[in-house]
């Protein structure tokens, strides 16, 4: 299993409503894209100072569906439209995670 992590900040004239559509946006990919086995997002809880502002962790059976996931039309859409506008920065991870349970 591949994990894709991701963690945005964002600008700092984005505004709530823009957040919103993202989100929103970013549930109805999940739903559209079969390569995805799972993925989990929200907003940072603030915890720590020196977070991102959003996170989301996304499940892929492996790196061919982790490839096809970042080539979909649907996905670069999805960044064109929703995350470069309201995104300052980003870090992003992906991995084949060991379990420690």
């Amino acid at each position: 299993m591949v994990r894709h992590v991701v963690i945005f900040s964002w600008r700092p004239e984005c505004d709530a409503g823009q957040i919103e559509r993202f989100k929103t946006a970013l549930c109805e990919l999940a739903h559209e894209l079969r390569a995805l086995v799972s993925i989990d997002h929200g907003p940072d809880l603030s915890y720590r100072d020196g977070n991102g502002d959003y996170g989301l962790v996304a499940a892929f059976a492996d790196r061919a569906a982790w490839d096809a996931y970042q080539a979909h039309p649907k996905h670069k859409a999805f960044v064109h439209d929703f995350v470069t506008p309201i995104q300052a920065s980003r870090l992003t991870i992906q991995f084949e995670g060991v379990s420690a349970a």
